[in-house]
């Protein structure tokens, strides 16, 4: 039986393993090892609670780590250490994070082939996000298998050289995660207090930042748009859960930007995010995964970056890119929200069965 080692280190990795987790182990084709780094601490545990995940090994880098640098001096002995005493058949990793990309490094330097879950996004720049678009380019030159989430991040891997054959379109286990917790009891208990403090009259607009490239001056663009939104309409009500970055929070706790409407909350579980997401009007985020879980859902939505990864959104019209620039952002959102225009994203992530894809090709390549 060969092992497979699944190697992850935040939330969204989390989220978009945990479908391939459960399907590799009820396979029973493969010996599964899971490998947490511990780059999330107590987001990543509440997820794995959700997901019932139990990490085999748990490397707690948050602890010792405080950047990338410190991060990978950290990580990348243990990881070899780990590796060594393991000898997995084949190393999966997710995405975009250090934690995947020093996962897959770790293993390319032991000759263990390395597969790419959502493999193939492009936002072709490489400080946008950062360090992300350099690191899902660098596992794409280390990888052995790549699964693409679309046909769109496909072709993007085989204009760059990738081999046809190493390369599968197979959706995004994103979708797989929704749909499953969507149809769970857990989601259908978990409504947020929050919400009932939201009337059926009142616009929701939700609001997520976390980036490297979004703090500092551009998070006070992005908050004075806000601001003047909720002064345009007083029937708007923003809820904003915020990540703990201390350089997020600073900013935030400005008496500038206080008000009544303007809701800054602790950041959610999986499963009341959700509740939330569901309820909103608009969405304004510059994560990657929200971007595919609102078009999923067919919500409106406009993206607080430069650029993005998830090309197919822009190219569709779904979306737009508002970066932090505050008329862009006002001048949107105004438009999206006068809008009667019927949302119908036809999401490119597919239909929820990824993971079942991704297994079935790792039993036919390992």
């Amino acid at each position: 039986m060969k092992k497979i080692l699944v190697a992850f280190g935040t939330r969204p990795e989390i989220i978009k393993l945990a479908p391939v987790i459960h399907q590799l182990k009820a396979s029973g084709k493969f010996d599964v090892i899971t490998l947490h780094t511990g780059q999330h601490d107590e987001l990543a545990r509440t997820m794995l609670d959700i997901f019932n995940l139990d990490p085999d090994y748990d490397l707690k880098s948050m602890t010792s780590s405080s950047d990338l640098f410190e991060l990978s001096q950290f990580l990348l002995p243990k990881l070899k250490q780990l590796f060594v005493a393991e000898e997995p058949d084949a190393v999966i990793v997710q995405g975009d994070t250090t934690s995947a990309y020093l996962s897959a490094l770790s293993a390319f330097y032991l000759n263990i082939p390395v597969v790419h879950v959502e493999a193939g996004l492009r936002s072709f720049d490489n400080t946008n996000p950062f360090p992300e678009e350099m690191n899902r380019k660098q596992i794409s030159n280390l990888a052995s298998l790549h699964f693409a989430p679309t046909s769109l991040a496909k072709l993007n891997l085989l204009n760059e050289g990738i081999d046809d054959s190493r390369v599968f379109e197979t959706g995004n286990t994103v979708i797989d995660a929704l749909y499953k917790i969507k149809d769970s009891n857990q989601f259908s208990a978990s409504k947020p207090a929050i919400l009932d403090e939201v009337n059926d009259s009142q616009i929701l607009i939700l609001v997520t930042v976390h980036r490297r490239e979004n703090l500092g001056k551009p998070l006070q663009g992005i908050l004075d748009a806000l601001i003047q939104l909720l002064n345009k309409d007083k029937s708007r009500i923003i809820l904003f859960p915020a990540h703990p970055n201390p350089k997020l929070q600073t900013v935030l706790r400005s008496e500038k930007y206080r008000h009544e409407r303007l809701r800054i909350i602790e950041p959610l579980d999986y499963l009341s995010f959700h509740h939330i997401l569901e309820r909103s009007n608009l969405i304004l985020t510059d994560s990657g995964g929200i971007q595919e879980e609102a078009a999923a859902l067919d919500k409106k939505m406009l993206v607080l970056r430069k650029a993005t990864e998830r090309q197919e959104l822009i190219e569709s019209g779904f979306t737009k890119l508002v970066g932090a620039n505050t008329e862009m952002i006002v001048n949107q959102t105004e438009s999206v929200l006068r809008s009667t225009k019927e949302i119908n994203c036809l999401s490119p992530y597919g239909n929820g069965t990824a993971a079942k894809k991704i297994v079935e090709i790792l039993v036919s390549q390992l």
